[in-house]
């Protein structure tokens, strides 16, 4: 399978960008360890009527790694950024996947007349509290493990069954040898362990953003699939919903990867945020 897209350079990065469709601008931002074509289903159900654009945080996928923990300001710094880059000038509907949810909703904020819509798809939500560990010690052991892991030749044997296992899919034969070509890329465990680190400290930051800018139209999407512990779930959804005060919408049964569980319901829900 060849490798869709595009390399760009934006905000001293190279991220790998993909541009699918033509009409009112989507982007999706995935979440953690995601890649550009986790989205697959559900872009080809949109490009029709919209334009696509899909790109991997620094280290996923086929972007160079920058071994940077990341932020929500410089992640909606960075989306900014890729709009320019692509000379995107409408405002575009962001979606935001899991932990990306964070830095979807930070770029609608602090962003405000570039984004048309915001969709937060089963997008997490934490309390902020005081980890455990400081920062530096975090990432520097996550840098570590992934060191270990790799050269332990632990990531080449395990990664792809790992990767298939957390995104619950099975990907066809094409895709399934661009995955592992990725997943079992050193720089790419390495990736997702400092943002898996930085996970403590986003709730934190997302404070004070929340009273710097209002949101544009917001619907929550929570994935329901049907477990007796969904109940609690489904209950920080809609509690994140009344605190953004957006619509609320209920996918069942789907799993946490929604966009690859259920993409024509996710792609109906999000076309309905541009109608």
């Amino acid at each position: 399978m060849k490798p869709a897209g595009r390399s760009l350079q934006v905000n001293g990065s190279e991220l790998h960008v993909v541009v699918d469709g033509g009409g009112p601008p989507v982007l999706l931002c995935g979440g953690l360890a995601g890649n550009w074509f986790d989205w697959d289903a559900v872009t080809r159900a949109l490009e029709p009527d919209h334009t696509v654009i899909r790109f991997d945080r620094p280290g996923f996928g086929l972007s160079a790694p920058t071994g940077l923990p990341p932020t929500a300001r410089g992640e909606a710094a960075r989306i900014s950024a890729l709009l320019d880059a692509l000379g995107v000038v409408d405002p575009v509907l962001i979606v935001g996947h899991s932990m990306g949810g964070w830095y979807a909703e930070t770029f609608a904020r602090l962003h405000r007349d570039r984004a048309a819509g915001l969709v937060l798809l089963d997008a997490s939500v934490e309390p902020p509290r005081q980890p455990a560990l400081p920062s530096r010690w975090r990432y520097g052991l996550a840098a570590a493990t992934a060191g270990l892991v790799s050269g332990l030749g632990l990531q080449r044997l395990c990664g792809p069954t790992v990767h298939r296992l957390a995104h619950q899919s099975e990907p066809d034969a094409a895709t399934a040898a661009l995955m592992e070509r990725i997943v079992t890329r050193p720089s790419y465990l390495r990736a997702v362990l400092i943002e898996n680190a930085a996970y403590a400290d986003l709730p934190a930051e997302m404070v004070p953003i929340r009273g710097e800018g209002p949101l544009p139209d917001t619907l929550v999407v929570a994935a329901d699939p049907g477990r007796p512990w969904s109940g609690a779930w489904l209950r920080t959804q809609r509690g994140l919903a009344t605190e953004l005060g957006a619509h609320f919408e209920v996918l069942r049964p789907a799993r946490h990867t929604a966009m690859i569980d259920r993409p024509a319901a996710v792609a109906a829900l999000i076309a309905g945020m541009t109608g």
